[in-house]
């Protein structure tokens, strides 16, 4: 029982993940973080998406993550940025090369200080059944959609400046696209 709970929380079934706990000092450039936290916003998006993640961040070397979340785009120590998660998972692209990790790096840092995107949160997929974003919201996500961003979506577009696309619209991934994206590698577990 125990098993088959932990293997929807990891979003595959390997069993050998199941206990792979890691430390920071593991982390590569470029790994993405999934986690999820109490409260109302972190049980809304798992609801609506269907996951076991609320959150995305991106590991950008230096033991510094990058994350969008409300207000805004923010680099953090990652033992600061997990601090209040109830688990947090590391998923990686095998095999970036140098380059690629410069561009993501380089694109998320570009990114810091940009507003949070709430309008793009609601209109990822299954969200919008919930809580239906206003029609103007949606067009100018779809026009402008990097003028802001939410967690995902920012993880979603710093690999799509490397040339890797992770999903088919950077601009409406969720966590738990992440999650089950077969491009991904699960790692293991920091928290």
């Amino acid at each position: 029982m125990a098993g088959s709970e932990n293997k929807s929380v990891l979003g595959n079934d390997n069993p050998k993940a199941l206990s792979s706990f890691m430390s920071v000092a593991s982390l590569q450039v470029g790994d993405i973080l999934l986690s999820t936290t109490e409260g109302f916003v972190s049980d809304a998006v798992k609801a609506t998406t269907r996951s076991k993640f609320s959150h995305a961040r991106l590991y950008i070397g230096g033991n510094e993550v990058i994350e969008a979340i409300d207000p805004e785009v923010v680099r953090k120590p990652v033992n600061l940025a997990i601090e209040n998660d109830n688990y947090t998972h590391v998923y990686r692209y095998p095999n970036l090369t140098d380059v690629q990790q410069a561009a993501i790096v380089n694109y998320a840092k570009s990114q810091d200080g940009k507003e949070y995107d709430l309008s793009g949160a609601l209109s990822a997929p299954n969200i919008t059944s919930i809580y239906p974003p206003s029609l103007l919201s949606k067009l100018y996500n779809l026009h402008d959609s990097e003028f802001d961003f939410y967690c995902s979506e920012l993880v979603a577009f710093s690999y799509k400046s490397a040339g890797i696309r992770l999903e088919f619209a950077a601009s409406q991934t969720t966590p738990e696209d992440l999650a089950v994206n077969k491009k991904l590698k699960y790692i293991g577990r920091l928290k």
